[in-house]
């Protein structure tokens, strides 16, 4: 039976002394986990690794050891895609933003997190973007014949309004430190993209033994079944299931729904330490029969 977390570990709030501490300790020496339970010895481990994943979101430190590696990923594709016009979910402070804006005119990035908003709009200024317009909730900035809009928000609002404005996307790119599957059939559903860039995080769940979070994402597995006993290589096989059912029930017509075809994947950082980037060809979804069977009978 699962339990609730806070049932049996009280919410015991963070001292701005003891954030300081463990900011510097992840900046200089990284994560450890024993010379930070010494450090820390009245927190949980749980405690501990949920203060350092907001803290590196907080200071764009997440990621950081892997950054050029999924630089050099998007670049890659980038350049044969070609894409006009892309769709940045979950933008953050803009490291992935500016390599796509050096292959593409359009780019609408989102994120909800209050925090990102400055340093992104820094970051692209940075690089010769200006204040152009303001529409909805959207920040416009350009440089040349290029533009750059920003939403302070909500990913599936950015997404309804993007859709409302018949706006034609090229490339969706879903790339945070979780999971993203639970939205992706309404995602792919508003957007239509031509190709899906995905960061899976879930391994920081099956690491941290989040059997209820991999439950809860992995929806075409029976939920009985514990998630806790597969391995590296057999999650990296059910979270491409999870991508091509969340194609194919993007609608409740076989006909107006899609099919993802993999393309490449790059692992960004060790596995099972790491993080999983895959970019998929999104197209019309053949026979029901034609799909399921791909995925039945799907081989590595």
């Amino acid at each position: 039976m699962f339990e609730r977390r806070r049932a049996y570990n009280p919410k015991k709030a963070w001292s701005k002394n003891e954030e300081e501490k463990l900011l510097n300790h992840l900046k200089s020496k990284g994560f450890n986990s024993k010379i930070l339970q010494k450090m820390f010895p009245d927190r949980t481990m749980a405690s501990i690794r949920s203060k350092t994943r907001k803290l590196r979101i907080k200071h764009d430190i997440f990621g950081e050891s892997y950054r050029e590696t999924k630089k050099d990923f998007t670049k890659k594709h980038a350049e044969i895609i070609k894409p006009e016009s892309v769709f940045e979910a979950y933008c953050g402070t803009g490291h992935q933003t500016i390599i796509w804006e050096k292959y593409c005119n359009n780019i609408f990035a989102s994120d909800k997190d209050k925090n990102k908003r400055t340093p992104f709009i820094n970051a692209i200024k940075r690089i010769g973007y200006i204040e152009s317009s303001t529409y909805s909730d959207w920040l416009g900035y350009k440089k040349e014949k290029k533009n750059i809009c920003f939403y302070n928000g909500d990913v599936l609002n950015a997404a309804i309004e993007i859709k409302q404005d018949n706006i034609k996307i090229d490339v969706l790119d879903l790339d945070t430190c979780g999971s993203t599957l639970p939205i992706l059939p309404m995602l792919i559903n508003l957007i239509k993209p031509k190709f899906l860039f995905i960061t899976h995080g879930e391994f920081h769940s099956m690491r941290f033994k989040r059997d209820d979070v991999l439950r809860r994402v992995l929806f075409h597995r029976d939920i009985n079944d514990t998630c806790l006993d597969l391995t590296v290589d057999e999650l990296s096989k059910e979270l491409d299931k999870a991508v091509k059912i969340s194609a194919l029930r993007s609608h409740n017509e076989t006909q107006d729904s899609y099919w993802a075809e993999l393309i490449d994947e790059v692992w960004l950082g060790s596995k099972f330490h790491g993080m999983l980037r895959r970019v998929y060809k999104i197209i019309k979804a053949p026979a029901t029969s034609d799909c399921l069977n791909e995925l039945l009978y799907q081989k590595f």
